[in-house]
């Protein structure tokens, strides 16, 4: 299927879910749900769920961030990727808050609530998707290993469904929040690749030009 398809059935998907949100459509449904799994939270597994979940907190995303900047700088002597990460999370964020703001759903009503603010879509899964899945991009560029490319696809999907069924877990979001995050964190992600072609082009363009050394 090309981008540009993708493109649109993600935004089609993403503005029905935005409908069914503002019209409360599905609140009694997801509160069922919600309830359910916010009654495992105390469970051993799902503390362990919720640890790897943390990667999609501010802190975890913030200390990957940094860590995978200075890596991609040290490894291809240059600041390209670096600051693709920065960008995707600098904008993803907010994007996030944006639409948070705009859209106005409440968090669910779950006792031992920890968090403020809106809760569709999830900041936790949408930036996180966008900052794995940025990084699992570059990783991939960088393989021809085809085991080594499904290992990287795998783990990225794993920690992104974690980081979801976490927030879960807490109770601090409904599913469609989860799900929502993640289609937004797909259509912000397939717009950082594009803009990474064209900051490649232009990079390669300038060089054969011989006017910078990235």
């Amino acid at each position: 299927m090309k981008t540009k398809n993708i493109v649109i059935l993600l935004m089609i998907l993403f503005i029905g879910f935005i409908t069914l949100v503002m019209l409360n459509a599905t609140n009694k449904f997801e509160t069922t749900i919600g309830e359910t799994l916010y009654s495992f939270h105390d469970h051993g597994i799902a503390t362990i769920f919720e640890a790897i979940g943390m990667l999609g907190s501010t802190t975890g995303i913030i200390v990957t961030l940094f860590i995978f900047m200075i890596v991609f700088a040290v490894v291809e002597k240059g600041l390209i990727t670096s600051s693709l990460l920065f960008v995707a999370v600098l904008f993803g964020n907010i994007i996030n808050k944006a639409l948070k703001a705009v859209i106005g759903r409440e968090r669910p009503t779950f006792p031992q609530h920890i968090e403020d603010g809106y809760s569709f879509p999830s900041g936790h899964v949408m930036v996180g998707l966008l900052l794995f899945g940025t990084i699992s991009y570059k990783l991939l560029k960088k393989t021809n290993d085809q085991k080594m490319k499904q290992i990287i696809l795998v783990c990225t999907s794993l920690i992104v469904l974690v980081i979801g069924l976490s927030r879960l877990l807490e109770g601090e979001h409904f599913l469609t929040d989860v799900i929502g995050g993640m289609i937004a964190g797909s259509l912000l992600l397939i717009g950082i690749i594009q803009l990474d072609f064209y900051l490649h082009k232009i990079v390669i363009n300038r060089k054969s030009k011989g006017d910078i050394s990235i």
